[in-house]
């Protein structure tokens, strides 16, 4: 049986190549074949390690994923099955390192073996992820005990901290700011959850030298009863803030998710956490898994309007694509609440797996690195073009991997600040990894949309969008450019970018156009009362080769797969010639 032509004797991985073939093997009883298919590509969830995982298209890899199920099978058995033994190694060795797949005995295990068999694949999977640590800072944690936890983490982790009134740990909170910009200690991501906003500015400045989240707990469905304390300033201040609620099972009524929605879209929140109790919203565990999907469909129409929506219960974005590990594993929990964990991973892996593609384009910075040359790239060479300088606050809309944030941040400085807003959580979540291995500190990526900015009026002094096609594709460009015109202080700038054309030197007479009305497009927007265009440049570069590059580094995958099969080298272009680039930026200021 053939697997997956395409591939040409990849190497085999050391997981699989040292296993005897008289093992016996088998998928991890947890791991379910979901009943979707995304572009062709089915798709695997792990319900214990709550994690997904990818089996692409191809002659024969469904077939190899069922024949271990439900039983041990014998290594040499399976072998024979199948043709090219490389791609067997390959793929045996991707499902052991993701804990999908246990080395057994001939047997089916029992409990107790099936538990220490997961101790072990949990050991091994724990050792690659990104952990959280969670400090209570009223229980006199000290800053020495905060700092030594943090260096002894392989990983820049998620750092929570939990405390009943801010105000009362600004010492320590703007200590951990100077450890962090200074390159001492390193966070992911640092969250404060608070039920007691009011601070000074020096506080409020201090978390956004820390790179914090606010989450504010305690905070009545659908809307506050009351005012809440501190928070405009904290917005003023381009403190990102979310709202911890737990909502009932009026989330299901449109008109009750509209108060919600209007209420923290006028206070400029920048998202919510929801918490997601189900023998609370079903007290005699009378639902099933239409009632689940409804209540997660429900969660995603807000997550649609608002921008950010997280669910507090139940495993992240970053822990279903295997980067971060769970924080709440199910353990010890109802098989009822058990159900619903595991119609969540039927329901938000698929949506993942849409935020995929296989056209090129780029998945590390490396590679953005040479798509858009850093000595090409027009505003970060220019920086007076927006009229930057050292303690300028940027807004970077649609910012991906945080490319246009990254080279923006020496032209602010360690006082200024670059917002990145992008609309796939999972993006965000890269480019926040990015930023810290390379030791930025003045950057903050949040989830949201180019429509709907969680900033207030007037709060930074520049806003810049590059090469977003989809936002022109889908008519949202005029509502984008109005949110930075809003956001924008007067006197501020905007800039947006997009690719003209792209030239093949050979035949400069079949040029490739994207859009043949993106000049118009960006114009039009533009058209606003407060805006008034001064500068439009035109600039490019030569497009680098794809010949000898890595082919997956290219290419938009985030979530683990069972083999990947742009795992080779490129060979040869499928445009040989010298191409070259131009590019169109349209600057703009607010009067």
């Amino acid at each position: 049986m053939k697997l997956l032509e395409r591939l040409q004797n990849p190497s085999a991985d050391s997981l699989s190549g040292g296993l005897p073939h008289d093992d016996f093997v088998m998928l991890d009883p947890a791991v379910e074949v979901l009943d979707v298919e995304i572009a062709e590509h089915r798709l695997l969830s792990h319900r214990y390690f709550e994690t997904g995982m990818v089996v692409p298209p191809g002659d024969g890899l469904m077939d190899f994923v069922t024949t271990l199920i439900n039983e041990p099978v014998n290594l040499t058995a399976l072998r024979a099955q199948f043709d090219d033994q490389h791609i067997v190694d390959k793929m045996l060795a991707s499902l052991r390192q993701h804990g999908f797949m246990h080395v057994t005995s001939q047997a089916r295990p029992s409990v107790e073996q099936l538990e220490h068999l997961r101790s072990i694949a949990e050991r091994a999977r724990t050792s690659t992820l990104r952990r959280s640590i969670v400090i209570d800072l009223d229980a006199e944690s000290s800053i020495e005990q905060i700092s030594t936890r943090l260096k002894d983490e392989i990983h820049p982790p998620e750092l929570l901290l939990c405390c009943a009134q801010l105000a009362d740990h600004k010492s320590i909170l703007g200590e951990l700011a100077r450890l962090r910009q200074t390159g001492i200690t390193r966070m992911h991501q640092t969250v404060v959850q608070t039920r007691h906003l009011p601070c000074d500015r020096e506080l409020r400045r201090s978390l956004v030298r820390l790179g914090a989240s606010l989450y504010l707990d305690r905070i009545s469905w659908p809307v506050p009863n009351h005012p809440i304390p501190g928070l405009e300033e904290m917005v003023s201040d381009c403190v990102a803030v979310h709202l911890i609620m737990t909502p009932d099972l009026s989330i299901l009524n449109t008109t009750e998710r509209a108060r919600v929605l209007t209420w923290a879209a006028s206070a400029f929140i920048s998202g919510l956490c929801l918490r997601l109790d189900p023998e609370a919203l079903w007290p005699v565990s009378d639902a099933g898994e239409d009632d689940f999907v409804a209540i997660f469909n429900a969660v995603r129409a807000i997550e649609n309007t608002l921008g950010d929506v997280l669910i507090l219960d139940l495993p992240s974005d970053e822990v279903l694509l295997g980067h971060a590990a769970s924080s709440t594993p199910p353990v010890g929990l109802s098989d009822f609440a058990k159900r619903f964990r595991a119609a969540y991973l039927r329901w938000r892996l698929p949506l993942l797996k849409a935020c995929e593609n296989d056209n090129s384009w780029s998945q590390v910075p490396e590679v953005e690195d040479k798509l858009v040359r850093a000595q090409e790239d027009l505003i970060p060479n220019h920086p007076e073009l927006l009229l930057l300088k050292p303690g300028s606050i940027v807004v970077d809309v649609c910012g991906g991997l945080g490319r246009v944030a990254r080279r923006l941040s020496p032209s602010v400085g360690k006082d200024g600040l670059v917002i990145s807003v992008e609309m796939f959580r999972c993006l965000s979540d890269l480019a926040r990894r990015f930023a810290s291995e390379r030791n930025f500190t003045n950057l903050h990526f949040r989830p949201g949309l180019a429509q709907r900015l969680a900033l207030p009026d007037a709060s930074v002094d520049a806003a810049i969008n590059e090469w977003t096609g989809g936002i022109w594709e889908l008519g949202l460009g005029p509502s984008m450019v109005k949110e930075m015109a809003r956001v924008v202080r007067p006197g501020g700038r905007i800039a947006i970018t997009h690719r003209l054309v792209q030239l093949h030197l050979a035949s400069l007479a079949q040029p490739w156009v994207q859009y043949n009305e993106i000049y118009d497009w960006i114009r039009k927007a533009c058209v606003h009362p407060d805006l008034t265009i001064i500068a439009e440049r035109i600039w490019g570069q030569i497009v680098p080769s794809l010949v000898g590059e890595h082919a997956s580094l290219w290419r938009k995958q985030y979530m683990p797969r069972l083999i990947n099969p742009f795992d080779v080298i490129y060979r040869f272009d499928d445009s040989p010639d010298t191409r070259a680039d131009v590019y169109l930026t349209i600057i703009a200021q607010r009067q």
